[in-house]
């Protein structure tokens, strides 16, 4: 296997370091200011469909409806 570039990834440890935790904390306040709305648009249960085509039209328009819901909340609009 030939090795390309010198980037370490870090190890998971039961102790994380101060630098870690500034890094989750930068992640997660980016996260939820982006996020206006906690939602993915999928409601619970269980859905049932014909063909995996269907599953992923479904899937891409509750995306698009919480998106669009992001949207009118981040900008105030109705």
């Amino acid at each position: 296997m030939r090795q390309i570039g010198r980037r370490r990834v870090g190890s998971l440890a039961a102790v994380p370091s101060a630098e870690a935790l500034r890094l989750a904390a930068v992640h997660q306040a980016t996260g939820q200011a982006l996020a206006a709305v906690a939602t993915t648009g999928i409601r619970k249960g269980i859905y049932r469909f014909a063909s995996h085509a269907a599953m992923n039209r479904h899937t891409e328009e509750a995306l698009a409806h919480a998106i669009a819901l992001n949207v009118r909340r981040r900008t105030g609009r109705p």
